[in-house]
């Protein structure tokens, strides 16, 4: 698989976790001006915006848990002489960076489980 092996995947993991860090917390900041404070508080941890915000968050680290497998796929796959090892080396570092991004989506999207939306 030629996207594996791009330099780019290298960066495409942590900036797809960056990038649903923004979007999650952005969004439950504005979320929690636009509503009213009976209708989150009626709901507790089981909110439409902590409902919404957690399938957000398992869709991402869905997303990144197949990125590092395809990328660890795709490493295993490289002929090492084809190309000196620089495709296997990219191929492998793009999987466990990816690993790290979803683990970090999990770890800090975990909150959003427990906490009520609007404190």
């Amino acid at each position: 698989m030629p996207f594996a092996t791009h330099p780019l995947q290298l960066l495409a993991g942590l900036s797809v976790w960056a990038l649903w860090f923004v979007v999650v917390y952005g969004g439950l900041s504005v979320a929690c001006s636009a509503a009213s404070a009976d209708a989150t508080a009626q709901r507790g941890v089981f909110s439409g915006i902590n409902l919404l915000l957690a399938a957000v968050t398992l869709a991402t680290a869905s997303g990144l848990a197949w990125a590092a497998l395809a990328c660890g796929r795709a490493a295993s796959r490289i002929d090492r002489a084809a190309d000196g090892g620089v495709g296997r080396f990219i191929a492998r570092c793009a999987s466990a960076l990816h690993v790290v991004a979803a683990l970090s989506t999990l770890f800090v999207g975990f909150p959003l489980l427990l906490l009520w939306p609007c404190i």
